[in-house]
């Protein structure tokens, strides 16, 4: 009885231990079947997880993170298994043939793993306190171990997702060339099998993903844009577009444009601000309509700035919108304040999608409206008398910015074509923008050029570069026009090209930027991805940081209209300046009444 028991027992502990083999098997074979086998892979995948933790120009969340990550783990284990490849068919081809003691292997491989497990754990601990420092500098909140952790995880889940779909793609390919094996000869059925791969590739990313992706953007943007927001209605005033006295008809204009034609001062707000009799700023805005182009939204513009009387004003100032018809109240309002109402603002939309959607599929929509609507006012404006022409100033931020340079190719044609200019945030492929920043004095940095000595044009990173180079030298007189560019270097907007992936760029190899991370490092193509991934954190910084220009702008538009000290009034184009009234206290009053609009 007690044999027959522990005989059972005994069988029956085996049973569970041939179960647990079993299990225990198939657990090592799923292992196996989702990690790729690649040495030189797996160290491509890690040194590559390790790059994707570096620091960048911005700090970022952990799903984020994740996600660039990800990217660039993959990306890693291709180019290291593909490196593992290229070494397999040299070793062969050069019938090389190399014999280790299966007991070094065996040590060889675990000293490996350790050493990279060792390096990856130091490099890490680097990246944590360096992107610490990138957080610090921005004003920024930087991720904490637990994000770390989850950072990992994310990532580790998203490459499951690539590694599933690249085995689903196998055994496609294996299906097919299987199946192709049976009708066709053995050395082309593979290559069908992968040419069909490659075809159903390419179909799902550009006709599914990519053109649908396109046609629900647009979309959804045309649906955003014939609304109105809450709160808002019809103005009242003449001065503005949309208003019952207007050629431009509210319905024709879109949600960013019905913004900005109520938003800003009036000129009872202005004189409670600066204490001085004002007037009532004009605002132009031609919106997108199908049956109306580029050239006819122009004179609609010209239009309405004889109807307003904008001519009659000191100061015209021509904006040019981002995608959606936005314009950054942030470089208008400083103008209307500062000149105490006797301003008019004009803008035409040319597209409605989002900046980043019309940088890709409306690439020549900025430039084309920039060129247009210059050439189209600036007709009207040479028509006038001489010494009775507004003083005629260009804006643009970002896009905008883009497309605001269009009319000019170079110093002398933007010195002799406008009477001034704040030009902010603009891309890296602004054609005038580049051709400035190569021309730059020797000594000067990328992130802040030296132009001519700073006679007319200004790079600046912030207001307190307006009469000083980065490193506190004197710039000589500053002459009309005055032109500046006003670029923080944690802008990625400004920073980002394709040419980060093969080429070191000047503004990180010089170390100049002041809140840029010294221990940031260029690391060919992993840079430019992780640039990208700094690009939608672009307008998520502080003021004074990444692509955020607010309260700088209003010193910069006080000299480039020249309200500061010192200014020579003689030769200012703008015939109403008077700098005596614009101090520090009046210019912290205007960013107060500013905010207050803007964010209540």
């Amino acid at each position: 009885m007690y044999w027959r028991r522990g005989y059972n027992e005994g069988v029956e502990e085996s049973v569970k231990e041939v179960a647990r083999n079993v299990w225990r098997n198939r657990g090592i074979r799923l292992i196996r079947w989702l990690v790729p086998s690649s040495f030189p892979g797996h160290l491509g995948a890690i040194l590559f997880f390790v790059i994707s933790m570096s620091p960048s120009l911005l700090p970022r969340t952990w799903w984020w993170q994740g996600v660039v990550s990800a990217i660039l783990v993959v990306g890693g284990y291709a180019v290291g298994a593909a490196a593992g490849i290229v070494w397999r068919l040299i070793v062969d081809r050069a019938e090389i043939s190399m014999t280790v003691h299966p007991q070094w292997r065996k040590w060889g491989t675990r000293i490996s793993v350790g050493v990279a497990v060792l390096v990856t754990f130091w490099s890490l601990t680097r990246s944590y306190y360096a992107n610490r420092v990138t957080a610090q500098l921005v004003g920024m909140t930087a991720m904490t171990p637990r994000d770390y952790i989850l950072a990992f995880a994310f990532t580790a889940g998203l490459v499951l997702v690539v590694r599933l779909l690249v085995l689903g793609l196998l055994h496609l390919w294996n299906t097919l060339n299987r199946y192709g094996q049976k009708i066709l000869p053995t050395r082309i059925a593979p290559v069908l099998a992968t040419l069909l791969i490659v075809a159903i590739l390419v179909f799902v990313s550009s006709d599914v993903i990519f053109k649908a992706g396109m046609e629900f953007a647009y979309r959804k943007a045309a649906e955003l844009n014939t609304s109105t927001p809450p709160g808002i209605s019809q103005p009242v005033t003449p001065m503005r577009s949309g208003s019952a006295s207007s050629y431009s008809s509210w319905d024709d204009i879109g949600i960013y444009g019905k913004e900005f034609l109520v938003s800003g001062p009036d000129a009872h707000m202005i004189e409670q601000v600066t204490g001085r009799d004002a007037m009532e700023p004009i605002r132009v805005y031609a919106g997108l309509r199908k049956d109306r182009d580029l050239h006819e939204a122009a004179e609609l513009v010209v239009d309405e700035l004889h109807r307003t009387r904008a001519f009659e004003r000191s100061v015209l100032v021509l904006a040019t919108a981002t995608g959606t018809g936005w314009l950054e109240e942030w470089s208008i309002q400083p103008v209307e304040y500062l000149t105490g109402g006797d301003c008019a603002i004009a803008t035409m939309q040319y597209s409605y999608v989002p900046s980043a959607i019309a940088f890709i599929r409306e690439f020549d929509s900025p430039m084309i409206a920039g060129q247009v609507l210059y050439d189209t006012v600036m007709e009207a404006v040479r028509e006038l008398p001489a010494d009775e022409r507004p003083a005629v100033y260009l804006t643009g931020v970002s896009l905008g910015a883009l497309g605001s340079q269009s009319p000019f190719d170079s110093e002398s044609d933007v010195i002799e074509g406008v009477d001034g200019a704040v030009w902010v945030g603009n891309p890296n492929s602004t054609p005038l923008w580049r051709t400035l920043t190569d021309s730059r004095h020797r000594g000067s940095p990328e992130v802040a050029p030296v132009i001519s000595n700073g006679h007319h044009i200004r790079f600046v990173n912030g207001a307190d570069q307006l009469r000083t180079d980065l490193y506190g030298r004197e710039f000589g007189e500053w002459r009309y026009p005055r032109i500046t560019y006003v670029q923080h270097p944690t802008d990625p907007v400004v920073w980002w090209s394709p040419q980060l992936f093969a080429t070191e760029p000047a503004w990180l190899r010089e170390r100049a930027g002041r809140d840029v991370n010294p221990a940031m490092r260029w690391i060919r193509g992993a840079t430019m991805v992780q640039m990208m991934a700094d690009l939608p954190l672009a307008g998520t910084t502080p003021d004074g940081h990444g692509h955020m220009y607010h309260r700088e702008l209003i010193p910069v538009w006080q000299s480039v209209l020249g309200l500061d000290e010192g200014s020579s009034q003689t030769t200012n184009p703008y015939r109403g300046a008077d700098p005596q009234w614009v101090n520090e206290r009046m210019i912290e009053r205007m960013i107060t009444a500013i905010e207050r609009d803007l964010y209540g």
